[in-house]
């Protein structure tokens, strides 16, 4: 089998229930809108939906390109490092309906968990598994039209304020604003108050929530909200999305008044650590992230929910979420810069008479075109990409991405450089 040089790639889409209908059709050249959603395009090799490559044998999984030579194809270095594996996902993420709040644990918290769960004799497809994998899951994501999210505790201050501003809220926790008055500036003792404000709202008998939630939404209901940069708009719809039977109400609401509600600009990106809870509510973006499916989830989703095991991942950090615009790295290329020692992603801005050329990299690439049409080209061959069409790079290979006719954009996944993997 070749193993080094360009090959083309075909994605897995995954059809979750809270995908969009045009999108990502619209992206690969199929009809939409589709018969069913597309929530997300998986390239990579991960065991849920590996991506195809075209060899000189015909279509083959990413997976049996690497595993026969992983050396020659991941470099070396990555080949040790990452015990013979693609340490990134690349997806194209659309969300239509809000997705779960949750958070990702460590690498060490994973590895003893994933080994807890195995002598237990939990089978994979147990639906109430928390862990998959041995692996954590940072993540980055580029915004690929306005999308909003929750990312982070608010600050305290912040917190205090909505409790106080929307009255159906004070029966969360009444005496939480003098508590964070006598707490000061104490560190300890704002996470202590956070984290116990959080796990009473994620604990607390489901009456209480039913009796605190129910008027708001009730109210929110009457006057429906419109303005997507408020947290009454998400809770409203979070109500509509995520009913439970016997009329209660998801304590997941809880959160969309804790964590910074973001709007993202295209071309703009959050990163997600370990512990960060977070959600995505609307928008398309390009996704980043290590090889892993492990999620802790604190609600919004008919998916199991471990409050213990979620308390011990989340971070309770108090913050305003912080936005990566993006740095100019030259020769066309704006890299989204992360401490992840898994992956980096960039966006390539491609001239026909300005092509970019990619050299002495650590890792693999995977490409996806998401404007025009380029020629990728090195010394083992040429693929012609048009808008929507996908490529992987083996390590040695040094290729140039000239655009046709018009400018093209194209993202690009990667290894970090060498002096962060080695």
């Amino acid at each position: 089998m070749k193993t080094s040089g360009l090959f083309k790639l075909t994605g897995t889409v995954q059809h979750y229930d809270w995908g969009g209908f045009d999108f990502i059709p619209a992206l690969l050249g199929q009809p939409h809108p589709s018969p069913k959603p597309c929530a997300e395009l998986w390239l990579g090799a991960h065991a849920g939906g590996p991506s195809l490559v075209d060899s000189p044998d015909g279509a083959v999984p990413l997976t049996q390109l690497i595993n026969s030579s992983p050396d020659r194809v991941l470099g070396a270095a990555v080949a040790t490092r990452f015990q013979n594996t693609l340490p990134y996902l690349l997806k194209i993420l659309d969300a239509r309906k809000m997705l779960s709040i949750q958070a990702h644990p460590t690498i060490a918290h994973a590895q003893a968990e994933f080994a807890a769960e195995e002598a237990r004799g939990i089978a994979l497809s147990d639906p109430k598994r928390n862990y998959k994998d041995k692996n954590h899951k940072p993540e980055v994501h580029v915004a690929l039209t306005d999308f909003w999210m929750l990312h982070g505790f608010r600050p305290l201050e912040e917190i205090a304020a909505s409790l106080s501003d929307v009255v159906e809220l004070r029966a969360l926790m009444p005496d939480f604003g003098e508590r964070l008055s006598q707490a000061g500036h104490d560190a300890a003792a704002r996470t202590d108050l956070l984290r116990e404000l959080y796990a009473r709202a994620m604990t607390m008998p489901q009456a209480e929530v039913d009796s605190i939630l129910s008027p708001l939404i009730e109210r929110l209901e009457k006057q429906p909200p419109t303005n997507k940069d408020e947290p009454d708009f998400w809770a409203a719809r979070a109500a509509r999305e995520f009913p439970l039977p016997g009329g209660h109400r998801d304590r997941g609401i809880f959160s969309i008044y804790l964590l910074n509600l973001v709007r993202l600009q295209p071309g703009e990106a959050t990163y997600q650590s370990a512990g960060t809870l977070h959600a995505y509510l609307k928008g398309t973006n390009v996704e980043l992230m290590a090889n892993s499916d492990n999620v802790l989830r604190g609600g919004l989703t008919p998916k199991n929910v471990d409050v213990p095991e979620l308390m011990r991942v989340v971070r309770f950090e108090e913050g305003k979420a912080v936005i990566i615009p993006g740095q100019d790295a030259g020769n066309g290329e704006t890299l989204f810069s992360t401490p992840a020692e898994e992956f980096e992603l960039s966006r390539l801005e491609c001239l026909p008479e300005h092509p970019y050329h990619r050299t002495h990299q650590s890792g693999p690439d995977i490409l996806i075109v998401l404007k025009g049409e380029v020629v990728a080209s090195c010394a083992h061959g040429v693929v012609r990409l048009k808008n929507g069409e996908s490529l992987f790079a083996t390590q040695d290979a040094d290729y140039t991405l000239t655009a046709q006719g018009e400018p093209a954009t194209v993202f690009k996944a990667s290894v970090p450089s060498s002096r962060r993997v080695g």
